[in-house]
């Protein structure tokens, strides 16, 4: 059986056009399950989730209260019953044969335990100029190529189109927690961190053109302001990520990095000062390559500093616990 998950948080207008388009995709006769995880949504979302259980004994409806997508896309593990588990984004188009391409590749190659279908973007509006094909990474697009082939890290399954065996999940884990888009955050990182996770335990990952989803991009992610935002937390992810990993950075080596990374503001400083001497974002004098840079270095310094506390304070703590055990 394929379990499709589909997380979702107060979108329910888009929320529900996915499910109705994943409605009409061949199923062929294969096995399969929709989970629908609310993510603690205030907007409908639940209602719209409930009728479309109540309309097809194939859907499921389930809420996490704990917000985070790492928590909706674990609790669809956990409640998930197939032998295949796929996610995809709640704002995405299915291509009419996409759940019979990934069970194809399944049962074609009982050697792969990951499978990452390819994405293609959508633009509700007229893409700007200045979104250059070399920054579509952003929204997901995936540039593998049309033709089947196993990949490795850094190429990885894009997080709105992939699927996994569920023996991944019982062998290496599920998402971390720590990672991964929050209300009011463009946290990332959890995807890279489970594919670093499933490359380490000597699995296999496949790339399927043929399991093909469009990407929807709606005007709101179109605005320079939120490209930057996107980039600002695409630095951060980076070094969340690296903290969480099997070789985070001890404090000594986290403070040279803050210096390192104040150092090549200063040598910035002219883009720095155009960049926030009008507002945000909107500096046409600077080009875009150069501020998404910029937010890059200040979200990677941002949360190096973040790290840099935690583990002050944690030793802190320690300290004062060791302390308080020797008096007693």
């Amino acid at each position: 059986m394929i379990s499709v998950i589909i997380c979702t948080h107060n979108r329910g207008q888009v929320f529900e056009e996915t499910v109705r388009n994943f409605l009409e995709c061949h199923t062929d006769g294969i096995d399969h399950e929709l989970v629908l995880v609310d993510n603690n949504s205030t907007d409908g979302t639940r209602e719209i989730a409930e009728r479309f259980a109540t309309m097809n004994s194939r859907i499921r409806y389930v809420k996490e209260a704990q917000e985070g997508l790492s928590h909706a896309r674990n609790k669809g593990i956990r409640v998930s019953v197939g032998d295949i588990v796929a996610f995809v984004d709640d704002d995405v188009d299915f291509s009419p044969f996409w759940m019979t391409a990934l069970d194809s590749a399944f049962k074609r190659r009982a050697d792969i335990a990951c499978i990452g279908g390819r994405v293609v973007p959508y633009f509700e509006a007229d893409r700007p100029s200045w979104i250059g094909d070399d920054i579509l990474w952003i929204y997901g697009v995936t540039r593998y190529g049309d033709v089947e082939r196993e990949i490795l890290p850094p190429e990885i399954p894009i997080g709105c189109n992939m699927a996994f065996r569920r023996s991944v999940f019982e062998q290496i884990g599920v998402f971390h927690p720590s990672l991964g888009r929050t209300p009011g955050s463009l946290l990332s990182g959890e995807d890279d961190h489970i594919m670093h996770l499933v490359a380490n335990a000597g699995l296999k990952t496949l790339y399927s053109p043929d399991a093909r989803v469009s990407h929807r991009i709606s005007p709101a992610r179109l605005t320079r302001q939120w490209v930057l935002s996107r980039f600002y937390w695409g630095g951060v992810s980076v070094v969340a990520l690296k903290q969480v990993g099997d070789d985070p950075f001890p404090r000594r080596m986290l403070a040279r990095r803050v210096v390192r990374k104040i150092l090549s503001l200063v040598g910035r400083w002219g883009d720095a000062a155009g960049l926030f001497g009008t507002r945000f974002g909107k500096d046409g004098d600077i080009p875009m390559t150069r501020q998404v840079d910029l937010c890059y270095i200040l979200g990677e310094l941002r949360q190096t500093v973040a790290e840099t506390l935690l583990i002050h304070w944690r030793k802190i703590g320690e300290s004062r616990r060791r302390t308080g055990a020797e008096r007693h």
